[in-house]
């Protein structure tokens, strides 16, 4: 693979949405008709594949004047920033072939970007503040109305005792989940009212002002939902952090030499003093006519002074409070039709601290599983308003000073849940720690003698919340359009170890992490494995043993790896593989691949081997995202059925497939995919997890929180410029012509 270039293909993506016009009336066409470009169709596929994965904003397509987008092309944007685009393939009439149907996800808050953008009179005057929102690494953000919910990482199918059709709602780690229509993709309702949910942190509230209408809400991106339980529950997080739990991972500074920061504090003071406009040794260049219509009294400028610096005193007081205060986490139950069941989760007495964020939490027959997961939230993401668009150097620095690396261990909290009940508000946790962080893991439904069994994947020294920027090259203020468009803006940095396939057992109700655990790796094979997915017997839990576990490896990339990177984790505690290696590694290549992990058990179920079965290393240059089991018709086993995925190559610039295609395998053999589909018009870019359901119902529950009933009570708070935008755009969902 020495050579072979990251595919270019990914940064690009279609915001176009395709859809029958009596399901979604703003669709640019009917659903996309793919093509099989190789191999043939299997007959006893069936059901639909759903895939969410980021397309940008509307920022980003009056960029580029069309509805094909390159998202992170300013250089500090990650690609999983951007609005969620659902991507359903149909295979329910394959005499007729497979269709597309997309659409994105459009919650208030889009529509209040859409108006903001569009419309002057929301962005920003004499007499009235700029509204609009702007790109914040992995976040898109508005000083005054908060932060977008975009809903963009992954999905939960539910489906009720009482009710007779599948629901289905999709999630990300930093706002509300929303439950779509499974065949319109309309977002129809948000899961809990606002005032349901706590916001992760309350420091972004200004004094004496309403908190924005979009709060930062942490909560898990992969929440579970058990069938069988009380006719169906969906179980989730809600966590929140204080200042110090924010500061706590940064860096030391005390560990840096002294003159290297001054060397730093130095020329960002100069910054500091552009940004808030001082000009003290400066002559006005105002014209006469502009100074006289903005003059004011000596007494009105000392008393603006005094009020300003009123202001900035109770938020400093208000923050040495919350230095100290803040941490939470709660377990969320929720029966699909009335309000939240909600019990704040303890251990030793204490509240939680949720160091980085709960983005997939585990649960069994008697116990709920909550990892603080290696997935870090940094803190311009969560203080927006900490944070200048007008000042890329002050971002260099930041980065280089207050970077961090992801925890190497993963905290597990344990919560027993018969301790649940109704009118208990606190209960306590049993807390594990295992080592190799972990961003994605599986349970098994069945604890025999509290026995948890949990299925990681170790993304050791890899890390999700880092990616390429202007910051990585030393000429990141004057780049030329041409280098621009080569580089890999927005893509996650290569691996700076291997990565580990791991099986632990512990027991619920002591907390003991079991000996000897399972850990399986592979040079060729196991760099990045991002995302699973197995057969269950229905797609709506975890099968009471895991058997097979599927999972995509993204590879090394030589074009993937930077002095940033390799300085984070040049002292990670469980280095396997030393930097120079993986360095010549990188250089050399690894393959994309998928794999197939295989959990062989002694009499008493417990694991007693994990081997890799299975493997397909793609060729040069290809990239896998979204692998997504089918199950088959001929055989329930573990291996009866079908994965299928999305596959990157190229620039981007075919005629035929733009750089991306679905490929389908076969479970039980994957030394070759058996089908390959593709369209002129698909043009999907990074894509994250998918979900199957074995038929598309339209959405009959009767759950529906309405945007205006949930907003009022905090418009009636707001000024009447945010008031005005509600009413013109967001509870109208107005949306501007199509083409």
């Amino acid at each position: 693979m020495t050579g072979a270039r990251f595919p270019r293909s990914v940064l690009s993506v279609s915001r176009q949405e395709f859809g029958k016009p009596e399901d979604n009336p703003h669709a640019s066409g009917p659903p996309l008709q793919l093509e099989v470009i190789d191999g043939s169709l299997p007959a006893d596929i069936y059901g639909h594949v759903y895939i969410v994965g980021p397309v940008g904003s509307v920022a980003a397509e009056a960029d580029s004047h069309s509805p094909i987008v390159a998202p992170c092309q300013d250089g500090t944007t990650l690609l999983y920033n951007g609005e969620g685009m659902v991507y359903r393939l149909d295979f329910d009439a394959l005499e007729q072939g497979v269709s597309l149907t997309t659409r994105i996800i459009k919650t208030p808050c889009y529509y209040a970007d859409l108006g903001t953008f569009y419309d002057p009179k929301y962005q920003g005057s004499q007499n009235s503040p700029d509204l609009r929102f702007k790109n914040l690494g992995i976040s898109r953000v508005s000083g005054r109305l908060g932060l977008r919910n975009q809903l963009n990482t992954a999905f939960l199918p539910v489906r009720f005792a009482e009710e007779g059709c599948d629901r289905l709602l999709v999630t990300w780690d930093m706002g509300r989940p929303y439950e779509l229509d499974p065949v319109t993709l309309e977002a129809v309702t948000p899961i809990g009212r606002n005032d349901e949910w706590e916001p992760v942190t309350k420091l972004v509230n200004l004094p004496f002002e309403p908190p924005p209408p979009f709060q930062a809400i942490q909560t898990a991106a992969h929440p579970c939902f058990d069938p069988n339980t009380d006719g169906g529950q969906v179980v989730t997080t809600n966590t929140g952090r204080s200042l110090s739990n924010l500061l706590s991972q940064i860096i030391p500074i005390t560990g840096r030499s002294l003159s290297n920061l001054l060397s730093q504090i130095i020329p960002i003071v100069a910054i500091l003093r552009s940004i808030a406009g001082v000009q003290s040794t400066e002559k006005s260049t105002v014209p006469l006519e502009t100074a006289v219509g903005e003059y004011h009294t000596p007494v009105e400028t000392l008393w603006a002074k005094l009020k300003h610096l009123f202001l900035l005193l109770l938020q400093f007081l208000r923050a040495i409070v919350e230095f100290f205060v803040g941490n939470f986490l709660d377990i969320i139950i929720w029966d699909g039709k009335g309000d939240f069941k909600k019990w704040r989760i303890h251990h030793n007495g204490r509240p939680i601290k949720i160091k980085q964020t709960t983005h997939q939490i585990g649960l069994t027959e008697d116990y709920i599983v909550v990892i603080d997961t290696a997935f870090k939230v940094s803190i311009e993401e969560l203080l927006p308003y900490l944070k200048s668009h007008k000042a890329q150097q002050l971002e260099a620095w930041a980065r280089k000073i207050l970077d961090h690396p992801q925890l190497a261990n993963n905290d597990i909290y344990i919560i027993r849940r018969q301790d649940l009940k109704e009118g208990t508000r606190i209960v306590e946790a049993k807390k594990a720690v295992i080592p190799y962080e972990a961003a994605h893991f599986s349970v098994d439904y069945k604890n025999p003698d509290d026995q948890i069994m949990l299925h990681f994947s170790h993304v050791c020294a890899w890390d999700a919340g880092e990616c390429i920027s202007m910051f990585d090259f030393d000429e990141f203020a004057t780049p030329t359009p041409a280098l621009e468009k080569q580089r890999l803006y927005g893509v996650l940095y290569g691996p700076t170890d291997i990565s580990r396939l791991g099986c632990w057992t512990i027991n619920g109700r002591t907390g003991e992490v079991g000996e000897n655990p399972q850990l399986v790796m592979d040079l060729e094979l196991t760099w990045g494995p991002a995302i699973a997915s197995y057969r269950t017997t229905s797609p709506y839990g975890s099968p009471d043993r895991l058997e097979d576990i599927y999972w995509g490896c993204l590879g090394c990339w030589d074009d993937l790896l930077f002095p940033h990177i390799l300085s984070l984790y040049q002292n990670y505690p469980y280095r396997e593989v030393g930097l120079n290696l993986i360095q010549q590694i990188t250089q050399e290549g690894r393959k994309s691949n998928l794999l197939r992990l295989q959990i062989e058990r002694d009499r008493q179920n417990q694991p007693q081997r994990l081997s890799i079965a299975d493997s397909y290393q793609f060729p040069d240059g290809y990239y896998v995202t979204s692998p997504q089991f089918v199950p088959s018709a001929r055989g329930d086993r573990s291996t009866d059925g079908y994965i299928v995925c999305i596959v990157h190559y190229g620039e981007g610039d075919d005629p035929q497939t733009n750089g991306n295609e679905i490929w389908i395998f076969d479970a039980r053999n994957l030394q070759a995919p058996i089908c390959k589909l593709a369209h002129l018009r698909m043009n999907i870019g990074f894509t994250v997890h998918a979900t199957w359901l074995e038929k598309a119902q339209r959405r009959t529950a009767a759950y529906c929180i309405p945007v205006k009933e949930d907003y009022q009570p905090i418009m009636e708070k707001h000024s009447k410029e945010i008031q005005d935008l509600f009413q013109e755009w967001v509870y109208p969902q107005k949306e501007l012509p199509v083409g």
